[in-house]
């Protein structure tokens, strides 16, 4: 693994982490309304990514799932790329 992939995988196992503290933050009527903005944020960012770069996100996640110890954790990762839209709704 080179550095620019060192740093990708980093940078991608921060923001999934910071995105399920946020997500866990949301209540079942949605609330707070600050929490589903981000995560509509980071939904939208992916969106904007080019297939192969959503491709990329997705496989690091899937490896962040594989390895996980913490089964709360390892089911988020589970459904990121889905719920994310990294993957597309055919996969």
């Amino acid at each position: 693994m080179n550095g620019d992939d060192s740093l990708l995988q980093t940078l991608t196992k921060l923001l999934v982490e910071l995105t399920r503290f946020i997500d866990s933050t949301i209540d079942e009527d949605g609330e707070p309304r600050a929490a589903a903005k981000q995560i509509d944020f980071v939904a939208g960012t992916f969106d904007r990514l080019t297939p192969d770069q959503r491709g990329s996100l997705a496989q690091i996640v899937q490896q962040l799932a594989a390895a996980e110890p913490s089964a709360e954790r390892r089911e988020f990762l589970d459904t990121f790329a889905e719920d994310f839209g990294l993957t597309d709704d055919a996969e």
